[in-house]
Order: structure tokens, then sequence, then C-alpha cells
């Protein structure tokens, strides 16, 4: 997961001045051929070294599907109904939760091996890598039959393209009309589509066109906007991520003491009833595949958790304005994340540390709305990537941060990450509510 997170890093930037400039639908199918090609090179790596490059380079490769694709898919929809569609997308953020979790479940304790060529010994996790690569390969096949966003061709000055996307996406709403009955029949093009750079040149010119790409994020009226996203983004992906990847090691725990329990989560994490056993250790030396079922279905039921609440926000998104339902999950998360120091009821615990993270966790894709609604089409993909590099960032440290103080000082631990959530509350005041 880490390197994985440091791969999407090192390379949101670079995607994102990619996507601006060369567009969205060539940039997404490309990253994912490649994605999927490391990937399923990843399955066959036979020692530490070559897994871990291939699962960085797969890492580098995602980074482009997972933003730019809300770029591709905003501009499509108006503008009132961008962050409810991308809300509503995102409940495949929930159901590829229970996909991986089901595969998981149903490969993982599998126990046998078939010895490849005497040099790889093929086991069920390499089956389940192969898995989970065939869904971006297949998002690649079908992406390479949908058009271009018409507003980057129209950013780039291609207003014919542009026109000739919106007149069959008409054909193909109205089946009874032709191509002549569009009443459209010239588009004006949009302000800074003429100061699109390009990627031409060697690479100190591209690394010149990045920078110029970039300048806009942080100029006037782009400024506050962008910084207050990459902030909520961070702070969003430091208790969601942060805390998701210790999720099901702390459910477990807390499930293990038995419903008659009256310890709060962070004397069952500290080990009250066993002093000499850690929250964080470490197995033998080998690769160890085996894993316990509940595992599983801590994952399948946060999957289903964040599917359901994805469901409730895109259709709260049309009576509700944006920034009020952001407001709402994050100030729920904090205080859901304070609550934790104090409650010792074992499934109240529970229900407060789902909605701890789940409620920042859902949010992140309302941010991704209001970043493509907020910013102008030459610059939109660029947005979204550097928003959710920070948001990367935030996974790292928070993650990183857990590591290392929650056996110190748990009760801090959770209070500084719920911090966080209430603090990304009062910034949600910023942003524009729609």
């Amino acid at each position: 997961m880490l390197l994985g997170s440091k791969g999407i890093i090192l390379t949101s930037h670079l995607w994102g001045y990619v996507a601006d400039t060369k567009g969205r639908k060539n940039v997404i199918i490309l990253s994912l051929a490649i994605t999927t090609v490391c990937s399923l090179a990843s399955s066959m790596a036979s020692d530490f070294v070559t897994m871990a490059i291939l699962r960085f380079l797969v890492g580098m490769c995602i980074s482009a599907p997972s933003a730019a694709i809300y770029a591709y898919l905003g501009e499509f929809t108006k503008t009132s109904q961008r962050t409810m569609m991308i809300s509503f997308a995102s409940v495949a953020v929930g159901l590829s939760y229970v996909f991986t979790g089901t595969l998981g479940w149903l490969v993982l304790p599998s126990d046998w091996r078939v010895d490849l060529w005497s040099i790889v010994e093929f086991r069920p996790w390499r089956l389940l890598i192969i898995l989970f690569s065939l869904p971006g390969a297949i998002g690649a096949v079908w992406l390479v039959f949908l058009p271009e966003s018409p507003k980057f061709h129209l950013s780039q000055g291609r207003d014919d393209k542009a026109l000739q996307i919106l007149r069959k996406m008409y054909c193909e709403s109205h089946p009874d009309v032709d191509v002549n009955d569009f009443p459209v029949k010239r588009i004006t093009p949009e302000v800074g589509a003429d100061d699109v750079v390009g990627s031409r040149g060697n690479l100190l010119a591209v690394l010149r066109n990045m920078w110029d790409q970039t300048v806009p994020l942080f100029q006037r009226p782009n400024l506050l906007y962008f910084t207050v996203c990459c902030a909520l983004q961070f702070g969003m992906f430091f208790v969601s991520a942060g805390m998701g990847l210790w999720y099901p090691e702390i459910v477990n725990r807390v499930t293990s003491v038995g419903a008659d329990s009256t310890e709060a989560i962070c004397d069952v994490l500290e080990g009250t009833n066993d002093p000499d056993e850690d929250f964080i250790f470490y197995s033998e030396n080998h690769c160890n595949d085996q894993m316990t079922q509940d595992v599983f279905v801590y994952v399948i039921a946060l999957g289903t958790i964040y599917t359901v609440l994805y469901l409730i926000i895109s259709a709260a998104l049309r009576k509700i304005h944006r920034g009020h339902i952001i407001f709402f999950n994050l100030l729920m998360s904090g205080i859901s994340g304070m609550l934790l120091v104090f409650i010792d009821d074992p499934y109240l615990v529970l229900v407060l540390f789902c909605s701890f993270m789940v409620f920042a966790g859902i949010s992140i894709s309302l941010v991704n709305g209001a970043a493509v609604s907020l910013f102008p089409t030459n610059v939109r993909a660029m947005a979204v990537c550097l928003s959710l590099m920070m948001g990367r960032l935030g996974s790292v440290a928070g993650t990183n941060l857990i590591g290392l103080i929650i056996e110190r000082n748990c009760n801090l631990t959770f209070v500084l990450f719920a911090g966080c959530s209430l603090i990304g509350a009062v910034l949600t005041l910023v942003l524009p509510s729609r």
C-alpha cells in the first residue's frame, strides 16, 4: 500500500499535466494498460525487490485514472449535477471493497501451490493479484469506445470536434432525431482556452510547460480554493486511509474483548488484558499468505457501508448543497473520533470507529466534485491530480504516524486525527456550498 501511494505521489503532477494537454481519455487508457501489465507481471515476481519495483510502477500509473476520471466524468455533466454524478460514480469505491474482500475470502484461504518452470511457486495470492488486475483492463478496453471530453477539445480550441461529440450524444439521447436537428450550431470557446500550453520539445521544455500549467493554480482566483481543496484532501486521507490500514486489527481487538467489556478503545489496543501483547507485532521473516476470515468480513462490511452512504449522499445532493454535506460529514467524523476516547461500550465503539473513518472517506468524492466545478478546463485535471496527491501524502503520513505514536499515547492519536476532521469542517466554509 505504501509503495503504491509513494508512486502515486511522485507522478500525480506529471499525469495532471498530460491529462490537461493530451486529453483525459488517452491518459486514462494508457495508464490503465500499463498498470495492468505491471500488475500481471508482479503476480509472477520471484523475489521481493522485483515485486516492490513492479508494485511501485503500478502506483505510478494508477494515479492517472484515479484522478483524471473525475475530470472526464464531470465534463460530460452539467455544472449543477457534477458533484452528484461524481458521488454516484464513487459508489464503485464501496463496491471495490466488497469485490476485493469477497475475492480474497474465496481465494486466499485455499492452500495449494503449482511450480512453474521451477522458477515461481504459483500460490493463491498470485492468483488474487491477477484477478484484481482484470477490472482495470476491462475499463481500458471499454473506454476505447467512448469519446474524448468535449470540454477538453473546446479548451484546446478544437470547437469542431467538441460540437461533433455533442451532436453524437444528442442523437444517442434522442433516437428519433438526426444530426441536423441538433439545436446548437456554434460553441463559444471557454475563457482560458488560448492559454493552453503544449507538451512538445525536450525534457526541459516539458518541465517548463508543466510549470506554466501549474502556475495558474497558485494565482487568483484559483489560489484560495486550490489551497483549501489540497488541505481537505490531506486531512480526509489522513483520517480515512491512515486509520483504514489499521481497521481490521483494531476491529478485531475490539470485538475479541466480548460484549460485557467496559474498556475504552485505547485500553483494548494497549493490551490491558495482556500487557505482553503489543498492538504492532512482527511475524517471522517469510511470506505468510494465510489470513483469518474475520479480516474479509470487516472489509466487506466497510465496503457495504461506503456503498450505502454514497448512494444516500448522491440522492441528498438533489436537495442539499455540497458544502453543507461535506461540513456535516467532517463534523460527524471529528465528533466520533473524540468520543472514542471516552466510550467504553464495545458495540458503540465499533459504530463510532466506523463513523470516524467513513464520514471522512466519503467526503473525498465531494471535494473532487468541487474541484471539477471550481477550476477551468485547461487546469482542471492538474487541480484534481495535485489535490489527490496531497491526499496520498496524507494517507502515508497518517499510516506512519499511527504506527509511531498509538502505543505511546493512544488517546492523543485519536484526538489528533479527530482534530483534523474538525479543522476540515471549518475549512469547508471557505468553499462555495454549491
